[in-house]
């Protein structure tokens, strides 16, 4: 493991999609074992994963993410909560009952770091989540406004309420028209989204992706790039 080189990963995923005809979530699938094994013994692996065709998954891309975002930007506290709610669920991968109980002090966030601590519900596990530098900022940027300071839950209704995970997934679908994105967004696609592209990218393995979604086994985790279920127990056996 110690000599394995980057050339020979390429050459190994080249092998499973020519020879072998696996499709891309497959290879992926076994590039993020394979990224996780090599990070236990203290390397990294910096290949990327296999670029997915569409039918496999349809996350947001880039500019579908920046064209949502833009649709609910706005100077007042309920647009800039908007934004915070669309970031954390794309850039963090929180669901979205997860988003409504966040209370006011499970967020912490300074210039350099953050974090958001997540209660699990019935059958889910509590867990910690790091935030990158943009979903820190609308974070900050919604906490600063925010009304009704002394309301013990973060996201707040116009009124000063909690909201419901319905109110979530309309705001969602409404940006989504306005955005003219056509596929149906939802806060699970934005979840989905998160995890996909940071395995794409390249930057985690599937063990720290699945602690980060708050996942209690990998077979979970793995369903977010649609392999079949055969191709799940196999990856699974093989970590």
């Amino acid at each position: 493991m110690a000599l394995l080189t980057a050339e020979e990963v390429r050459e190994w995923t080249g092998h499973l999609r020519t020879v072998k005809r696996l499709g891309a979530s497959s290879v992926n699938l076994r590039l993020a074992a394979l990224r996780g094994l090599v990070r236990h013994n203290g390397r990294k692996l910096a290949v990327k994963g296999v670029k997915q065709q569409k039918g496999d998954v349809d996350p947001l891309t880039g500019r579908e993410l920046g064209r949502l975002l833009a649709a609910v930007e706005g100077t007042d506290w309920l647009a800039k909560r908007d934004t915070a709610i669309l970031s954390i669920m794309a850039r963090a991968g929180l669901r979205v009952s997860e988003v409504v109980f966040l209370r006011r002090d499970d967020v912490t966030l300074s210039a350099r770091k953050g974090e958001v601590f997540v209660q699990g519900g019935k059958g889910e596990k509590d867990r910690t989540v790091p935030l990158g530098g943009q979903v820190r900022t609308d974070l900050q940027a919604y906490r600063d406004i925010r009304p009704f300071k002394d309301e013990v839950v973060f996201f707040l209704s116009r009124t000063g309420n909690p909201l419901a995970s319905r109110d979530v997934q309309r705001m969602v679908a409404s940006a989504a028209r306005k955005a003219g994105i056509p596929k149906a967004v939802t806060p699970h696609l934005l979840r989905h989204t998160f995890a996909t592209r940071l395995l794409r990218r390249g930057e985690t393995d599937l063990a720290t992706l699945s602690d980060l979604l708050g996942h209690e086994n990998l077979s979970t985790t793995a369903r977010y790039l649609h392999p079949d279920r055969q191709q799940v127990a196999n990856m699974v056996e093989e970590l």
